[in-house]
């Protein structure tokens, strides 16, 4: 008790030796019953439960009160080694040790000996742990660091506390779903690393699909019971499962406790190239994978495109036997429409001899086989943050593929470049600069660079000078301001970055709260920075939001046992309040500095009876002059920057033009870095703003063509389809100030009867354009 209470695990002589002095005390202070009372109100039961009261509720459904003598021995024994005596994943050692604890009280005469013979021989139910953490770890842990941060690790994790967050538990659920599989498809397309492992004998074998069962029972079983020889109930011996109807006809090769979708791991027993197939089998499940699922399965070369590699055409190409390989389970029987319906042989043409007769193929009885693919777990991590636009609620947060593998939370931890979506903050501080969505931009090859001071060499001084270029390398010429942001062209958003100034933007990028280090250079532009997606999030979701700061809500409230409120309506920007205050204190400087400099300003211009000094210095930075310090940019602003978001996924030559399958007003912009290394997808309606991010920890490329309207938006557009499945289409609210005007796509002027594309777009009143 003095160990659990009062000191940590290290096995050190100091320890010890503090151990033993507090031991003295505590038996000096404390009656037996009072230090077992203690006990085992505190030690570790397994399965997540502390303390026995925990542990009856986790185990057996019930208060400890309630348990039965058979029931209280099982859980007496586990504080030596809940994992080793765990009833759910070694129930014969669980066994053995209730019955170790039987006997010795009965030795002890606290039971006679018949009541231990009774006990021993009564089945026990056992209750599978609820995998809470599995479904929201990474917002869990988020939201338990910043509980501890504010109440004390001891109230947060012993007080009885009720936690009400603002996790939307079906959002979450989705989003996990969507980044997995969002980020198996990344990872097939990088290639095939191979077998988890390799079995060389049938024993090997046997034991490996004797361990999957027991693996796949554990996670499929809400409840076991553990019979009186300390196996489950319904264990039985190894066999193939066949599931038939009434008639005799087979429905399923699946056992019961594997699910369709389910991925599992199997050894791979035999190997047909002629017919295609690749024999596996899970446990009591025999399956058949065709080549058609395995096709995917090339040599990693991130060099060459998944579309110009060449496709696997035969399993020996990927597989051997007594290989353990993830495959995922498709269909309760095996079907082929390539080996069901095999193509036509070719006409016969003049001059040319007879094709040869077609192979016959010796295919095996497909409906004795479930349906398999190829599957493999992915090396490239990915993250998402969704938030309510009304409410600022984080209705959900994926911090990466899988908690137990790595507790990084990539949305909030991570770092990294944000290419082309840092550009939606360069057009917004250049519209506040004079530019409106129709002004040209000249799309041209530009170098850049500066002139020497000393006397390095010429070959220095090259290295210095940068040439930024668009994808593909093609160049347009003049292009309107809306267009560039639009697809995403990178020379006309240096070019503005360059006019604007680098301080302008980056001021803008601070007033939206990033404080992550930005590049004080034109690189800033493409996305230089390394930017969390938290961040970036926010900033969408502010421009989708009229220019209002988001607030991203994690907690709604906190009560202890008796009611009383100790925390209310806690935002995720509490994890950053050192860096968000530092922004928001210079900020007020510059306003303050800036209002006593406009002060003296008219007072001048009002002595030479110039009245419009005011207007002049709101246009040059406007958004120190709000009166509400939670309005970050203008609305009228903030909706001119959403109406050409608007575009990227509606007007041809948009780089979000997929995202157009949500059905509904949607406001969105790609990123991807140099080599594919980082991708993004940043997106909103008036209802919720979603941010993802894909790539590797270690920053290394996802492969060519792996760009972020690839990458991530596939699991951005699945996610928010789920997320607005309920909610009725809405447009973003124009505000006032805002006109709408027809304008030529090619040259921004006036359409007219002989413009080729005609654009609605809106303006800041008085900026549309005038002339046809």
């Amino acid at each position: 008790m003095a160990k659990s209470f009062f000191l940590t695990p290290e096995k050190t002589l100091e320890r010890k030796v503090r151990e033993a002095l507090l031991a003295k005390r505590i038996e000096e202070h404390l009656k037996k019953e009072e230090i077992l009372f203690l006990y085992l109100n505190q030690i570790f039961f397994g399965e997540g439960a502390y303390g026995v009261g925990a542990a009856a509720e986790t185990y057996f459904r019930k208060p400890v009160e309630a348990l039965t003598l058979p029931e209280m021995a099982l859980l007496a024994g586990l504080p030596q080694a809940p994992s080793r005596y765990s009833p759910s994943d070694h129930p014969d050692r669980a066994k053995d040790r209730q019955r170790y604890v039987l006997t010795r009280m009965a030795a002890v005469g606290f039971i006679t000996k018949a009541e231990a013979v009774q006990a021993v021989s009564e089945p026990i139910t056992v209750y599978m742990g609820k995998e809470y953490k599995a479904v929201a770890p990474f917002f869990v842990e988020s939201l338990r660091q910043l509980l501890v941060q504010k109440l004390g690790e001891s109230k947060v994790l012993d007080g009885g506390l009720r936690i009400e967050t603002s996790l939307d538990f079906k959002a979450q659920v989705e989003a996990q779903n969507q980044v997995r599989e969002g980020l198996r498809q990344v990872d097939k397309r990088q290639g095939w690393r191979g077998a988890l492992k390799h079995l060389a004998s049938q024993q090997e074998m046997d034991a490996f699909q004797t361990d999957a069962r027991k693996k796949l029972l554990h996670e499929k079983a809400p409840v076991r019971v553990i019979l009186p020889e300390g196996r489950l109930k319904g264990e039985k011996a190894m066999e193939i499962v066949h599931r038939r109807d009434a008639g005799g006809k087979m429905v399923s090769n699946v056992p019961d406790y594997v699910t369709k979708g389910q991925i599992v791991d199997a050894v791979v027993t035999k190997i047909d190239d002629l017919a295609g197939l690749a024999f596996v089998r899970a446990a009591e499940m025999q399956a058949l994978i065709d080549v058609q699922d395995m096709s995917w399965a090339r040599k990693p070369d991130p060099l060459v495109s998944f579309e110009h590699a060449g496709l696997v055409i035969k399993p020996s190409m990927v597989v051997k036997p007594g290989d353990v390989i993830r495959i995922r389970v498709k269909s309760d029987l095996f079907a082929s429409d390539r080996l069901s319906h095999p193509a036509p042989p070719p006409p016969k043409k003049k001059g040319k001899k007879e094709p040869p007769p077609p192979v016959n193929l010796s295919l095996p009885p497909f409906d004795q086989y479930a349906g398999a693919s190829l599957e493999q777990e992915p090396l490239v991590e990915g993250a998402l943050l969704s938030i309510d636009q009304k409410t600022q609620d984080v209705i959900a947060m994926v911090g990466g593929f899988d908690f137990k593998r790595n507790e990084f939370n990539r949305t909030i931890q991570a770092q990294r470049q944000t290419g082309s979506s840092f550009k939606a903050v360069i057009y917004a501080s250049a519209l506040d600069k004079g530019y409106t969505p129709a002004s040209t931009v000249t799309d041209a090859p530009t170098v850049y660079g500066h002139d020497s001071t000393d006397n390095e060499s010429q070959d220095e001084e090259e290295a210095k000078k940068w040439k930024p270029h668009n994808y593909g390398n093609q160049f347009l010429g003049e292009v309107l301001f809306r267009t560039a942001l639009i697809r995403s062209m990178n020379i006309p958003t240096v070019k503005i970055l360059d006019d604007i100034g680098i301080d302008w933007a980056t001021e803008y990028a601070r007033r939206f709260g990033i404080f992550s280090p930005l590049n004080n250079d034109l690189s800033l532009a493409l996305g230089s920075s390394g930017v969390t997606l938290y961040e970036m999030t926010k900033v969408f979701s502010q421009f989708g939001r009229g220019g209002k700061r988001t607030r991203p809500v994690v907690l709604h409230k906190v009560t202890d046992h008796d009611g009383k409120i100790l925390l209310q309506d806690m935002s995720l920007d509490k994890r950053f309040e050192k860096e968000l205050s530092a922004l928001d204190v210079k900020f007020e400087e510059k306003r303050k500095a800036a209002l006593l400099g406009a002060a003296a300003r008219i007072a001048a211009e009002a002595a030479q009876g110039d009245k419009g000094g005011t207007v002049a210095l709101k246009h040059k930075v406007p958004f120190l002059y709000f009166e509400d310090p939670e309005q970050l940019l203008s609305p009228q602003t903030a909706y001119l920057i959403t109406s050409i978001l608007m575009g990227t996924s509606q007007e041809e030559g948009g780089t979000a033009l997929r995202a157009r399958a949500l059905g509904r007003p949607l406001a969105a912009k790609t990123g991807t870095t140099n080599g594919y290394f980082d991708t993004w997808f940043m997106g909103y309606t008036n209802q919720i703003a979603t941010g993802v991010w894909v790539g590797f920890d270690e920053e290394k490329s996802l492969g060519v063509g792996e760009a972020g309207g690839r990458t991530a938006l596939p699991i951005w557009l699945e996610y928010m389809k789920y997320a607005h499945k309920d909610l009725p289409p809405e447009p973003f609210p124009v505000p006032t100030g805002i006109v709408f005007a027809n304008i030529d796509n090619q040259t921004g002027k006036l359409a007219s009867s002989s413009t080729g594309q005609v654009i609605r777009q809106a303006f800041l009143i008085g900026t549309e354009p005038k002339v046809l």
